[in-house]
């Protein structure tokens, strides 16, 4: 069979070879003659390989020279990469970095102790100039034709890339909303689970064979709007081929916390989950599930089933095959039918042009090229964009010449898969194509890492003098995006991943080499490497440590990946890895790295995570093929390597202290021209004035992005700082800026005038520029989006100047006068203002005559925290839909005799015409008495969330009632407030959207009344605590059934307690008591009704110091997680203790006269405790350290991972260590 990939593993090999080799010619003597030899040897094969890859399917000697060309192209590749590697060494020892300077020194090359080394080359050379004459002539034996033109090999290299990509295309960042033809199935599937809830969980197939959209589907039906209100948690698991059950779950805990999950435990995950989602409905999707063990699937299913009782749960599963799907269904499978011809259409012009015409006589195809899609939206997708990777006049030969009629099935998809990639414009492009392969089905990856992978793997060689390898490979991505051979996805912080749809990784290994491993948690290689294992090898993605009879083989490595893998140090032997360009590993927990990895001189990337904070290698100067050090560390004490300007390469630089001593000081950064992205410049006041600052060349770094500015905090200005910022001032380009603890009294021109010298930039944040006492003008910054003004303290006024409307003279501008509307801050969604201590006023924008100023047109989010003399602000903000005012100062606003009003007329001015608002949240705010003296009819009929805390004078919430689409409502430490009412009043409707509601530390109040609550049924969490006065709250629970949150904590004075416990049969957390004295018997609730159900997960109880015993219905609370126990006179916890087997969490606090523990069998019965927290309990608190002696309780809890006692924590084991002790 015909190997589609050697003829692209040779040409990129060879001519890699080739060009060091060029490189070198004029460096050495001793062979010099060898390597011209070797090059025309080479060029030689590459002008027949065209022709041999053509006649690979003819002949099979054909086929086995090519096999073996390709194995003497990657021993050549060895040999030259050896070669230039010592050339990188010298170039270290002599401190040079480019030809020009070294010329004088070549001759040491290869002098005295070099010697060994340039016979050993000689000697390698000579063997591989004999190798490729057998294949030279074998070639001319086969007869193979020369295609080699004047322009020679090179040009074969790297096509117009450019010129293909940009062929009809216009492009942006949003997903594209529709799905072609699919509208009727989402419509019925949205309708099913949106509207069974007599269940638990149900579980609905799609089903369809591969190709049909299926994936695209349910990613439609998951970002609904109705599913976004009908569900509170959504679940996205892609699940591939393994069905393992752990790892499932494992995926579904990360999709719901956003976090990597480390924990190996099933049991510790599911439990985890079940905090996760404990009283709320969720919606999971697995996608892509080929399962057909009906017994792995019942036993997901069934600890699913058993994590949550609430209701109305759904889940989707996508799978190409019907049995799998009668393994799963619990309610009757989904069949996925065929797009119309219409619908196929319609995707590939959508494909191929956009919005652009199709020629007439491709329109008069149309019917044939659609019958060839057989109704699967992957064929047309494909078909489009290969079409649009070609010019118009190629379209009709591409149609008649290269499409296949096919049946509909899974091969013939794929024969539209292999015309796509056979037409990808170039070797390289397709050798980037097959490296996907190795990655597992349903992958994503950054779409930076995986140009960084190919760049180290040698994919990336450029013909273009300044062509640089990173945009080689961004051309490359965008071609396989725009050839639909891989998949785009930007997520919420913008950056940009890939991934393939499965029938395309089919596709990539089915061509792919074994140039790469991935090791399993094992240590074992997965099945499809585990055929060779050859010195062949280039790229290894260990999620374990190496086993032993791999690691001689690792010797020709360009990619180490051990980001999966449980290791946290580096050995020294790394550096013995002289080809390795890629370098990634998660954490490690030395301080330090080793120093033979200053040894890596061809290393590209280096990318790593450090628990401590750790200096870099002092001789990380030698890695001089550096161009990305991907290592951030908070500590500006952290010293850089010296000599960091030898880095001339270097393109990502997370941060850059500055120091005192030479080869550490800004002036490194200089030479540092290629930097992009993002860099924090700290340490600034060690910088002695503005021409020190210019030779860091700011100025000149046009690819930088993002730049922070950061002094250290110091005393008194000694009125440097501006000059050293004048120096600093960056280039054009750059689009966010942050400069922090800048000491003078005012900015820099270039900062005062950033609509001229900044005009793309897109985020602004001034931080403790304590001094300053103007602010920049900022209006007409074009893309301004977030604006934060921090602890700007001497600023007293935000005035006209602001906004950006005057000259710097003062005077309007000629061009505003004649216009007649005019927008200031057009783009400015963000705005923050926080610790402007002295601030007073906040001044509107002011038009001339016949002008109209449109400011803050699409501000979203305004908040303003510690302004504590604020008394006037703007009154217009029309898409304003999150504000937030809040002034904190320990104790202030409850020493305050008298209201400050001037608050609440700066709440009353920014909301007077604000009609959008969602979100409200007031806090320190002393002059507020009413919510309804600052929130009117017409600007609250959207808010959802409202929360007021720490208002001091508040006396009545207002008509609330009127909210009605209020879902949270929160009132805390509000001293003065006497009554909170949401009953409606005459019938009218109430706020039925309520589903959380916080009342505490209010002690105004005296009494709630019941139909409050109890007329909210949709609400969900209620918590009512530290509200000392509170006497009744004689609410019936039984009328909120999916209450699953209840606090009833710390109300001393309560006598009339809630009813109805038995009814909570969603509720997951409980904090409860003390009361009143009165209704201590038994805690005056309903124990047994509450424990029959057994649903709670997490239990708070409070008691009084004469408490002397726990409700011994506890014991009956079997899933709890976490108790948590409060201010009881008990002496000994109850051995029922070791009843709570699913326990994770105990907490003892205040309990003075606690001095034991249930016994040693009791507390090991509790396997799955893994905190323990024993505070203010000093008779306990004595017996529980490993120094407590032999008649201690330490013996009880030694095996426990983590212990807090009084004020320390006592024992930190990590999870293998706590695991081990299980064990025992």
């Amino acid at each position: 069979m015909a190997d589609a990939l050697v003829g692209a593993t040779i040409r990129i090999t060879l001519e890699k070879a080739v060009g060091i080799a060029s490189d070198q010619i004029g460096m050495v003597y001793g062979f010099k003659e060898d390597l011209v030899k070797f090059k025309a040897s080479v060029e030689m094969i590459l002008a027949v390989l065209a022709d041999a890859e053509e006649e690979q399917p003819k002949q099979q000697a054909v086929q086995l020279w090519l096999k073996r060309l390709e194995g003497l192209a990657y021993e050549a590749d060895n040999v030259l990469d050896e070669l230039n590697y010592d050339v990188l060494r010298q170039q270290v020892e002599t401190g040079k970095r480019n030809g020009n300077q070294l010329k004088g020194k070549v001759r040491s090359l290869f002098h005295s102790n070099s010697i060994g080394f340039r016979w050993k080359m000689g000697q390698k050379i000579r063997d591989l100039n004999k190798k490729l004459n057998i294949i030279n002539e074998e070639a001319n034996s086969f007869g193979l034709k020369s295609q080699l033109g004047g322009s020679g090999t090179k040009a074969t290299l790297l096509p117009d890339i450019s010129r293909t990509v940009m062929v009809n295309r216009e492009t942006d960042s949003v997903v594209f909303p529709n799905i072609v033809g699919r509208e009727h199935d989402k419509f019925k599937i949205v309708q099913k689970i949106s509207s069974e809830t007599s269940n638990v969980i149900y579980v609905l197939p799609i089903t369809g064979m591969g190709g049909l959209g299926k994936t695209t589907l349910a990613q439609s039906i998951f970002n609904d709007q109705q599913i976004e209100r009908h569900f509170d948690l959504k679940i996205w698991v892609c699940v591939s081929e393994d069905f393992e059950v752990t790892r499932i779950f494992r995926l579904i805990l990360e999709s719901l916390t956003r976090r990597k999950v480390d924990v190996a435990s099933r049991d510790v995950i599911v439990q985890e989950i079940r905090k996760e989602i404990e009283g709320k409905r969720y919606l999971l999707v697995l996608d892509d599930l080929w399962n057909e063990i009906p017994l792995l699937w019942t036993d997901f299913y069934r600890s699913l089933t058993g994590i949550s009782t609430t209701r109305g749960n759904w889940c989707l599963v996508t799978t190409r095959q019907l049995q799998v799907a009668t393994v799963v269904a619990t309610y009757p499978p989904y069949s996925l039918g065929k797009l119309s011809d219409d619908d196929c259409w319609t995707i590939i012009k959508d494909k191929m042009i956009g919005s652009g015409e199709v020629t007439e006589e491709l329109q008069g195809q149309e019917k044939e090229i659609t019958k060839w899609c057989q109704g699967l939206p992957l064929a047309a997708i494909v078909i489009g964009g290969l079409l649009r990777m070609r010019r118009k006049e190629e379209w009709l030969s591409i149609v008649n010449n290269g499409l296949l009629k096919f049946t509909g099935d899974d091969s013939s998809v794929m024969q539209i898969l292999k015309l796509s990639f056979d037409h990808l414009p170039s070797p390289s492009i397709k050798k980037c194509f097959a490296y996907c392969s190795m990655f597992c089905k349903d992958f994503k990856i950054e779409r930076r890492k995986l140009i960084q992978l190919w760049m180290a793997e040698g994919f990336l060689q450029s013909n273009l003098e300044n062509e640089v390898m990173e945009e080689i490979g961004d051309k490359y991505f965008r071609v396989l995006v725009e050839s639909s051979l891989l998949q785009e996805e930007i997520s919420s912080d913008k950056q940009t991943f890939g991934r393939m749809h499965d029938l395309v990784h089919d596709l990539a290994q089915s061509i792919s080499r074994c140039e790469s491993i991935v090791l399993n948690s094992s240590g074992e290689i997965t099945p499809r490497n585990s055929k060779v294992v050859s010195s062949s090898l280039r790229s290894l993605f260990p999620r374990s440590s190496i086993p032993e009879d791999l690691a001689p083989k690792l010797k020709n490595l360009r990619v180490l990946d051990l980001s999966s893998a449980n290791i946290v140090e580096l050995p020294t032997s790394i550096g013995k890895l002289i080809y390795l360009r890629y370098l990634e590993f998660p954490y490690t927990l030395t301080k330090t790295l080793p120093e033979s990895l200053c040894k890596l001189y061809n290393l590209q990337t280096l990318k790593f995570n450090c628990i401590f904070p750790m200096d870099l290698p002092e001789q990380m100067s030698k890695l001089i093929s550096l161009r990305h050090l991907c290592y951030y560390n908070n500590d500006r004490k952290v010293q850089m390597p010296l000599e960091m300007g030898r880095l001339t390469c270097l393109q990502t630089l997370d941060f850059f202290n500055v120091g005192e001593e030479k080869g550490r000081q800004i002036e490194e950064l200089g030479c540092l021209r290629h930097l992009k992205g993002y860099l924090r410049i700290r340490n600034l006041e060690l910088v002695e004035g503005k021409e020190a600052a210019e030779r860091a060349k700011l100025f000149e770094k046009q690819n930088l992005s993002s730049l922070s500015l950061e002094w250290g905090c110091r005393g008194e200005d000694d009125g440097a700082d501006i000059n050293v910022l004048e120096g600093l001032q960056p280039h054009p380009n750059l689009q966010e800026l942050e400069v922090e603890n800048f000491t003078s009294n005012q900015f820099p021109l270039w900062l005062m005038n950033l609509s001229t010298s900044l005009d793309k930039l897109v985020c602004l944040r001034l931080i403790n520029c304590r001094r300053c006492t103007e602010l920049p003008a900022l209006g007409q910054l074009p893309f301004l989006q977030s604006l934060a003004m921090i602890g700007l303290e001497k600023v007293t006024v935000i005035g006209h100047s602001f906004y950006g409307l005057c000259n710097p003279s003062g005077s309007r501008s000629s061009r505003s006068s004649s216009q007649l509307s005019r927008k200031v801050f057009p783009h400015l969604k963000c705005l923050y203002l926080y610790n402007m201590n002295n601030l007073v006023e906040w001044m509107e924008a002011e038009a001339t005559e016949g002008e109209v100023l449109d400011v803050f047109p699409m501000l979203e989010t305004l908040k303003i925290q510690n302004c504590y003399k604020l008394n006037r602000a703007p009154n217009y903000f029309p898409s304003l839909r999150q504000l937030v005012i809040e002034n904190y100062r320990d104790g202030l606003y409850y020493q305050l005799k008298t209201p400050n009003k001037s608050h609440a007329l700066v709440l009353k001015d920014i909301l007077s015409k604000a009609t959008t608002l969602s979100t409200l949240r007031i806090g320190g705010q002393a002059g507020l008495t009413s919510v309804s003296d600052v929130l009117a009819v017409h600007n609250s009929q959207n808010l959802k969330y409202l929360s007021l805390e720490s208002c001091p004078h508040l006396l009545h919430l207002g008509d609330l009632h009127k909210l009605l689409s209020l879902e949270h409502l929160s009132v805390v430490r509000c001293p003065n407030l006497n009554a909170i009412d949401l009953i409606a009043p005459n019938d009218q409707q109430h706020l039925t959207s309520l589903r959380s509601l916080t009342i505490g530390q209010c002690n105004g109040l005296r009494g709630l009344p019941s139909e409050m609550v109890e007329l909210n049924t949709s609400l969900r969490e209620l918590r009512l605590y530290e509200c000392h006065n509170l006497v009744w709250f004689p609410v019936d629970l039984q009328q909120m059934p999916s209450l699953s949150v209840l606090w009833l904590g710390n109300c001393p004075k309560l006598t009339t307690m809630p009813q109805g416990f038995g009814g909570l049969t969603s509720l997951r957390e409980l904090w409860i008591g003390p009361f009143s004295d009165t209704s201590m018997e038994n805690y005056g609730y309903d124990w047994l009704a509450l424990c029959s159900f057994f649903p709670v997960r997490k239990l708070t109880l409070q008691g009084w110091p004469h408490s002397e015993s726990l409700p011994n219905q506890l014991q009956n609370l079997f899933a709890l997680i976490e108790l948590h126990l409060f201010g009881f006179g008990i002496e000994a916890l109850p051995e029922w203790l070791g009843n709570l087997v699913h326990l994770e969490e105990l907490e003892v606090v205040n309990c003075a006269k606690l001095r034991t523990l249930p016994s040693m069998a009791a507390m090991r019965c509790l396997t799955k405790l893994s905190d323990l927290c024993i505070k203010h309990c000093p008779l306990l608190e004595e017996l529980c350290t490993p120094q407590s002696g032999p008649d201690s309780e330490w013996s009880k809890i030694n095996h426990i991972p983590h212990i807090f006692v009084g004020q320390m924590t006592v024992q930190y084991l990590p999870y293998h260590s706590w695991t081990s002790l299980l064990q025992q």
